[in-house]
């Protein structure tokens, strides 16, 4: 059956206004954005990939600790805000005060510490590498915007530089 236009005008009016009584006046709104992910800068997952990610050590499938440092990314999971395995009342890493982070403390075989000092089996590391991670956490850990795609985020990053920025 065919209905006049003015019929079908009518009842599109009428379920509209059903609609509206019936509470259907929320407007779609957008969700928020994801939140940013975030891993730790370039020059400091150097260190970590020359010093400290290996397979035997804090890479791979079984990492020491469960203290992962086989990329920027998984880094920055890894250290900023998480406690301390061998000492809770210690974060790895806590932003702003390098004095206090189990990391730093580590490098530096601060007394307060458990265990060995790092990197296990070639400590001391050198002092301007301890020193470039010290400064970062003590200029509050910041992270760099991680996307994915950037190729200095990937795991082969080792190089034989040990170049102090």
């Amino acid at each position: 059956m065919f209905r006049p236009k003015r019929t079908r005008i009518a009842a599109c009016l009428v379920l509209a206004v059903v609609a509206t009584a019936l509470g259907c006046t929320e407007k779609l709104v957008a969700p928020p954005p994801p939140p940013v992910d975030y891993a730790v800068p370039d020059s400091i997952q150097q260190v970590f990939a020359e010093n400290c990610a290996f397979s035997s050590c804090h890479a791979g499938t079984g990492p020491r600790a469960g203290l992962a440092l086989d990329d920027a990314r998984t880094s920055w999971l890894s250290l900023v805000g998480v406690a301390s395995t061998e000492d809770g009342t210690f974060q790895r890493v806590a932003p702003g005060d390098s004095a206090n982070s189990y990391l730093v403390m580590k490098l530096r075989n601060d007394p307060r510490i458990t265990g060995f000092p790092m990197p296990f089996g070639a400590y001391p590391m050198d002092g301007p590498l301890v020193e470039r991670i010290a400064v970062w956490v003590a200029q509050g850990a910041p992270g760099t915007p991680y996307d994915g795609t950037a190729a200095a985020l990937q795991p082969s990053m080792r190089s034989t530089s040990t170049n102090v920025e």
